[in-house]
């Protein structure tokens, strides 16, 4: 079964020293987002299996997400206390205690999240142009932009634990997913061969889009379901 990474300190609420506090979290998120997924390699490297999990597809404006977040977003957390958290970097912050310390990992999870913003930019705005109209602009611009970011994209470390490589990574996923003659023209063979070896890793698979269309209730369950 999959383990959670022995050398990364427990986010607050799990640590030895406070038995009496319990992690009943609900992390809302759809089964292909990134953004949520990256929450949830990083939620499994840390052993939160009580994190929650709900599905909802944001795209319709679901009345169960939009009584928490108006915006219709996910992720959106429930804390503990039932504070709701929105957007994933502010959900990582929360959870993990700031884990883009240092300008290395900092400039990584930058890099990964702009690249992400655009793949998605580009694959939202075609999938909502309406018929028989010309092409948005801003559609050609963010594929452009996708390709030199995907031409620029920084060494993916497969094997990494840290925060900000899932953040890359889930922002190769999503181009690959949307955008795959980009992503088959633009990135490096030398990160295309790094980001297979990063799929192929347990807890990657766990989060893949045809496991979450399993809807497992809680990280706990994502963890069981992959040997």
């Amino acid at each position: 079964m999959l383990a959670a990474d022995p050398h990364i300190k427990q986010p607050f609420g799990v640590q030895s020293g406070f038995p009496h506090r319990r992690i009943l979290m609900k992390l809302y998120t759809s089964t292909t987002s990134p953004y949520a997924r990256m929450v949830m390699l990083a939620a499994l490297a840390r052993g939160m299996d009580e994190l929650q999990l709900a599905y909802v597809d944001p795209w319709t404006t679901p009345a169960e997400l939009t009584a928490i977040n108006p915006l219709s977003q996910v992720p959106t957390l429930i804390a503990d206390n039932g504070t709701i958290i929105t957007n994933s970097p502010l959900i990582l912050d929360y959870l993990f205690d700031h884990p883009f310390r240092g300008a290395q990992q900092a400039a990584l999870a930058g890099y990964g999240y702009e690249l992400l913003d655009q793949v998605v930019k580009a694959y939202s705005l075609a999938r909502f142009q309406p018929e028989n109209t010309p092409a948005h602009p801003h559609i050609a611009r963010a594929r452009d932009a996708v390709a030199r970011g995907l031409t620029h994209c920084p060494p993916l470390e497969p094997a990494s634990n840290e925060v900000a490589t899932h953040v890359l990574g889930m922002a190769l996923s999503y181009a690959e997913l949307r955008h795959g003659d980009l992503y088959r023209a633009h990135l490096s063979a030398a990160n295309q061969q790094a980001f297979a070896a990063y799929c192929e890793r347990p807890d990657v698979r766990a989060v893949a889009i045809a496991q979450l269309e399993q809807h497992p209730a809680s990280i706990g369950e994502l963890r069981r379901a992959v040997p």
